[in-house]
C-alpha cells in the first residue's frame, strides 16, 4: 500500500475542477516564492548498472507520472488569488539524453549544469530528467521544483523507474493534500503566539547575503564511504546515545570550525531538513512532505565531538512531533501571509541565516535490485538558496555505502580530506 491512513480531518484532496490539483499549502508557497528570487530547485543522481535503451527511460518516465499526480502540474497565479497547481495532460517530463562509452565516469559536469539550471514554475512539468547513457550502465540525473517534492519523494521517483524498468506495472496514487493541511488538526490546538514560541528557534546570526545574479555553475564534490567505515561510525555513534546523522554534522561543523578558524564558544548553525512521513503516517507519494529546523552547535568550545553530536540529534529528535509540526505551519502561515518575492527572500536570510546544510535522506527504504538492474549509488540531494558563501551536503545511504556530496561555489578546500580525519579519530 502506496499510503498509510490519512490523518483525522485531513481527507484526501479532490480537485475542484478538472484542471485545478489544489492550492499551494504554506510550506509549498513558501519554496514557491523563494525559487522566485533564486532558483531553488533540487538535484539527485542515481547511477544504475545493467543494459537500459532511452526508450526504456522514456516509457519508465511516462509510467511515473502517471502515477504521481504533482508530475504533470503547473503553478498558477492570477493577481491576487492563491497560487495552485494546474493539471497540464499530456506535458511529459522532458528527456535529455548523453550518449557515450566512459562518460558515466565523468558525468558530474551534467549534475552541475543541472543545478544551475532553473525549473520554470509556469511550465509544466515541474521535474526534468538528464540521462547518461551507456550500454551496460546509467546515470538518471533528476531535477525537480522543490514546491512538489522533496528528496526523499525524488528517491521513491528513482524506486519507480527502476521498478518500472524492470516490467513492474505502477498502480496511480490519488491527489494527497498540501503538508500543512495533514496537521491542521494538531495546529488547530495552537494559537499564533504559542506555536511561535512552541518553535524554540535559535536567535538569529549575522544576515545571508545573496549571490548576485551571474549564471555561474555550482562546483560539485562526491565521495562515497564504504559500508565497513560506515558500519563502524554508526555502531559507535549508537554506543554514544546519538545517531549517524548527529555524528556526520559534528564532523562537518568541526571541520567548518577548523577551515574557517572560528574561535572557542562560536557557534556553528546547521540547516537540517527533516522527512515526516513516518509522523504522519504517510507512504511514498512524492510531494514537499519535509520541514527544516536550525541547530546550533560549539565544536571548539569544553563539549567533545560525541557531545556535539548528542546534542545536534537530541535537538531534532524532539522536533520530530505533531506539536512542533503545529507550530512550523503557525510561524509559516505568520511570516508568510500575503507576502511578495522580495519580502520572503529577506525573511530567509535575516530569520534563518546558517552556516551550512546537511539534508540527510538515510537509509534508503527499499532494496537496490531490481531484476537485472542494480541502484549503485544514489547522490545528493544538491540544492542551493542562493547566498554566498553556501555549502549544501546531501547524503543517502544504501548497501553500498554512504554517498555525500558537496554544493557550493565557494567549496572549502580539502573538506573531504578534514573530515575524513575527524571522523576517523571520533571512531
Amino acid at each position: 500500500m502506496s499510503v498509510g491512513p490519512d490523518v483525522a480531518g485531513s481527507p484526501r484532496t479532490r480537485p475542484s475542477s478538472p484542471s485545478i490539483l489544489r492550492p499551494l499549502g504554506w510550506t509549498e508557497r513558501l519554496f514557491w516564492l523563494l525559487d522566485r528570487n533564486r532558483p531553488r530547485h533540487f538535484v539527485l543522481a542515481a547511477q544504475v548498472e545493467g543494459h537500459t535503451t532511452a526508450d526504456e527511460w522514456r516509457r519508465a518516465l511516462d509510467a511515473v507520472q502517471r502515477r504521481h499526480p504533482l508530475l504533470s502540474v503547473r503553478i498558477e497565479a492570477r493577481d491576487d488569488s492563491v497560487p495552485c497547481f494546474r493539471r497540464a495532460p499530456g506535458a511529459q517530463i522532458p528527456l535529455r539524453v548523453v550518449r557515450g562509452e566512459g562518460f558515466g565516469l565523468n558525468w558530474e559536469p551534467q549534475f552541475a549544469r543541472e543545478l544551475a539550471s532553473p525549473v520554470d514554475p509556469e511550465q509544466a512539468p515541474l521535474m526534468r530528467v538528464a540521462l547518461c547513457l551507456e550500454p551496460d550502465r546509467a546515470v538518471c540525473i533528476l531535477s525537480a521544483h522543490h514546491s512538489i517534492a522533496d528528496g526523499m519523494s525524488v528517491a521513491f521517483v528513482v524506486r519507480d523507474l527502476l521498478q518500472a524498468l524492470a516490467g513492474t506495472t505502477l498502480q496511480s496514487l490519488p491527489v494527497l493534500p498540501a503538508c500543512d493541511d495533514l496537521v491542521g488538526q494538531a495546529a488547530a490546538g495552537l494559537g499564533r503566539e504559542a506555536a511561535v514560541a512552541a518553535l524554540d528557534l535559535p536567535a538569529p546570526g549575522p544576515t545571508s547575503v545573496y549571490r548576485r545574479r551571474d549564471g555561474a555553475v555550482p562546483q560539485i564534490q562526491m565521495i562515497g564511504f564504504e559500508p565497513p567505515l560506515v558500519t563502524r561510525l554508526r555502531e559507535r555513534a549508537r554506543a554514544e546515545g546519538t545517531t549517524l546523522h548527529g555524528a556526520l554534522c559534528s564532523g562537518l561543523a568541526l571541520t567548518f570550525a577548523q577551515a574557517l578558524d572560528s574561535p572557542a564558544g562560536e557557534p556553528i548553525r546547521i540547516w537540517s531538513p527533516m522527512d515526516v512521513r513516518r509522523l504522519l503516517g504517510l507512504g511514498d507519494d512524492c510531494g514537499l512532505l519535509a520541514l527544516s529546523m536550525i541547530v546550533r552547535a560549539e565544536p571548539r568550545g569544553l563539549p567533545g565531538f560525541w557531545d556535539v553530536a548528542r546534542g545536534i540529534s537530541g535537538r531534532l529528535a524532539a522536533s520530530r512531533t505533531t506539536d512542533y509540526l503545529a507550530a512550523a505551519l503557525g510561524f509559516l502561515s505568520q511570516s508568510i501571509g500575503s507576502l511578495e518575492v522580495a519580502e520572503a527572500a529577506q525573511l530567509m536570510a535575516r530569520r534563518f541565516p546558517f552556516d551550512f546544510v546537511v539534508t540527510n535522506l538515510g537509509l534508503l527504504p527499499y532494496q537496490t535490485r531490481f531484476g537485472h538492474l542494480k541502484l549503485s549509488a544514489l547522490w545528493g540531494p544538491a540544492v542551493l538558496s542562493g547566498f554566498e558563501n553556501e555549502h549544501v551536503f546531501g547524503v543517502t545511504g544504501t548497501d553500498a555505502g554512504l554517498s555525500l556530496t558537496y554544493t557550493s561555489h565557494t567549496p572549502i578546500e580539502s573538506l573531504f580530506e578534514r573530515l575524513g580525519r575527524n571522523l576517523a579519530a571520533a571512531v
